[in-house]
């Protein structure tokens, strides 16, 4: 019976003992493993690929030669340039002058607007002394002896007032407008004169003006 009873002493001892040295390995604290180098498992090329940054490929343009990129760039002055290579200005128009007219043209011009104001009314016989006196004053006024055809046709002497309108013709050489006016004037003149070849000769004149 002793012998039993110390069995059970020593193993009840034992069995202390282990849960003693159990329990001392599992609630202690634990230290980290170091893995030695050689048994880790080797990056994966996409791992490195992350990780590594991008590699800035290197430039080829080639380098810049020495003392260009400092150099300021070149000043040009108005001496500098060729001739012949000056900026080229528009042409500027020419602005017309007024004409200027003799003081004779305008007291003859101011004749021949009241002798209108006496045709206007029908009264050829008071516009006939006013122009012969327009044209004493200014004897190139064409105006004034194209007013006498006028004044002369009005009082039925169409041969007298062919002759004026022919003067005045030929001081309106210059002047298109108060040309195309005597060509119309003779050419109705020659048709009441019964000359229909000249009065359309004068109208073929007129339309081309």
């Amino acid at each position: 019976m002793r012998i039993t009873a110390r069995k059970v002493v020593s193993g009840a001892a034992c069995l202390v003992v282990g849960l003693l040295l159990l329990a001392s390995s599992g609630c202690g604290s634990r230290k980290q493993v170091q893995i030695p180098s050689e048994w880790r498992t080797p990056p994966s090329a996409t791992t490195q690929a992350q990780r590594a940054p991008a590699a800035v490929p290197p430039s080829t343009a080639p380098p810049p030669a020495p003392g260009l990129i400092l150099k300021p760039p070149p000043q040009f002055k108005e001496k500098d340039v060729e001739p012949g290579l000056e900026t080229i200005q528009p042409p500027v128009p020419e602005k017309k002058q007024a004409v200027v007219h003799p003081p004779q043209h305008l007291a003859s011009m101011h004749l021949v607007d009241q002798a209108r104001a006496e045709l206007s009314r029908g009264r050829p016989d008071a516009a006939i002394p006013v122009l012969e006196q327009a044209v004493q004053v200014d004897v190139h006024n064409g105006d004034a002896f194209l007013g006498l055809a006028r004044a002369w046709k009005m009082k039925g002497a169409r041969r007298k007032a062919v002759e004026f309108a022919k003067k005045a013709e030929v001081l309106f050489q210059d002047d298109s407008r108060k040309l195309k006016e005597a060509y119309l004037l003779e050419a109705e003149l020659y048709r009441e004169l019964g000359d229909t070849n000249k009065s359309n000769l004068y109208k073929q004149k007129a339309s081309e003006l």
